[in-house]
């Protein structure tokens, strides 16, 4: 009697039906989301005694989301089946490399050549990996060619003193250490000159650099561009857990703003899902409601804000989608009930905004509007065609004015230089997507 052991592979990799070896098709992975699987989600403890053979490779298998979440990794090696061994990190740092680099985009060379077809021997192009330029002789091995055998090296030829050649191979080597520069006082964005050329390289933006970004991150979440650049600016929703006392450590802050550990849960799922079936809602009753990308302020480069979309051409629109809960309430109107929500009802039973709701819902759309130039707004809070609320907000001139100056004063006295030095390290890395764009 014998037995067979059945191959295990884990959940979710026997329904992919077809595996395609194509860089192109390869996700969106960044570095927080792989930060966030291999050291957040999980903690693994024990020891591993690696075979070192070269003989026999193991088979890793990674799940991940369009946009680069991960969900799940598996190997064949022994700490395999833990989710998070040092396989599984490597294709996914692999993958993080081709993203971040723009490997994985489609290149022009990568069509096939549309000109010359119709010929009358209907010659398809083909790489030049199997293109033969030479046609062998009867017995003739080309492959065999021994035709740079007699071709002498650099190094056996005769060199003329004085020449380029000649210099490099008698050039002492260059031993000055690089010293990094010092960080400066950071009480204004170019008091400090390490930080004021960091500002002129990735945060200064000129109009037209301002609206070709708003054009090329239309699509929010799901762009590389997007992401690195309101990784180093603040934004309209995060300005909210920005410390208000100086004294506060801001640690905690920075780092999850830079590195986000958080991936959504049921409540922000519930919104993503509701949110494009709330602005059909809004079209159906007449409004025009148009998606759009990152906006930077024009005055305040390192402040940026991406409005959930702009309603009939001059009107900021904030989609809210509140989880419902059984228990707590059934309607809008209980939800509002029982003051914790942002909106409650003035003194003539009309719905506002809360200037200091938990949520900051205010702060966020106040600093939208100043960010796009508009002075417009509207929430929008949905639960469904039957229950439904929408609020104007009026621009708040001395209310902005008094948060952008203490937002700045954060920006160029805390947040920058852990910015640059972050980047200086190696610990935060801007795509080349990016680095490009800000050419």
């Amino acid at each position: 009697m014998s037995t067979v052991a059945k191959e295990w592979k884990p959940p979710g990799v026997d329904k992919v039906k077809t595996w395609i070896d194509d860089m192109r098709v390869w996700p969106n992975m960044m570095y927080g989301d792989i930060y966030n699987f291999l050291v957040e989600s999980k903690a693994v403890d024990g020891e591993v005694r690696s075979s070192q053979t070269v003989s026999r490779t193991n088979e890793v298998f990674v799940l991940c989301n369009e946009d680069g979440s991960i969900v799940n990794g598996w190997c064949s090696c022994m700490a395999g089946q833990g989710h998070t061994c040092s396989h599984v990190g490597a294709v996914l740092w692999k993958i993080e490399h081709a993203v971040r680099n723009n490997l994985t985009g489609v290149a022009c060379t990568d069509e096939n050549a549309k000109w010359n077809r119709g010929t009358t021997r209907n010659v398809e192009p083909k790489p030049l990996l199997n293109i033969i330029f030479k046609k062998p002789k009867a017995g003739e091995d080309i492959m065999d060619s021994d035709e740079d055998n007699n071709i002498p090296g650099s190094r056996d030829t005769p060199i003329i003193k004085g020449t380029t050649a000649s210099k490099s191979f008698t050039c002492k080597p260059f031993t000055k250490d690089i010293i990094q520069e010092d960080h400066g006082d950071h009480t204004a964005l170019d008091s400090c000159g390490k930080c004021s050329n960091f500002v002129n390289k990735y945060i200064s933006l000129t109009p037209a650099k301002v609206q070709e970004l708003h054009m090329n991150t239309k699509g929010q979440s799901g762009s590389v561009l997007w992401k690195d650049a309101r990784k180093i600016r603040l934004t309209a929703s995060s300005a909210s857990k920005v410390p208000i006392k100086e004294t506060t450590d801001c640690s905690a802050f920075i780092r999850e703003h830079l590195y986000p550990k958080f991936t959504g849960n049921k409540f922000t799922r519930y919104g993503n899902e509701q949110e494009p079936i709330a602005k059909k809602y809004l079209q159906s009753e007449g409004h025009n409601v148009i998606d759009h990308g990152m906006y930077v302020s024009l005055t305040e480069n390192w402040l940026s804000a991406s409005p959930d979309g702009i309603m009939n051409g001059d009107t900021i629109l904030e989609v809210k989608c509140p989880f419902p809960i059984a228990n707590k309430w059934n309607c809008l109107d209980e939800l509002i009930a029982n003051t914790k929500y942002d909106v409650e009802k003035n003194s003539e039973g009309i719905y506002v905004l809360k200037k200091k709701g938990s949520r900051a819902y205010f702060m966020q759309i106040q600093l939208t509007m100043f960010c796009t130039g508009l002075h417009k707004a509207k929430i929008f809070i949905w639960r469904s065609p039957d229950d439904n609320i929408l609020i104007d907000i009026a621009f708040d001139e001395d209310y902005i004015q008094q948060l952008v100056r203490r937002l700045r004063t954060f920006y160029s006295n805390k947040m920058l230089n852990r910015i640059v030095d972050e980047i200086d390290n190696d610990r935060l890395v801007l795509s080349r997507i990016f680095r490009n764009f800000m050419k």
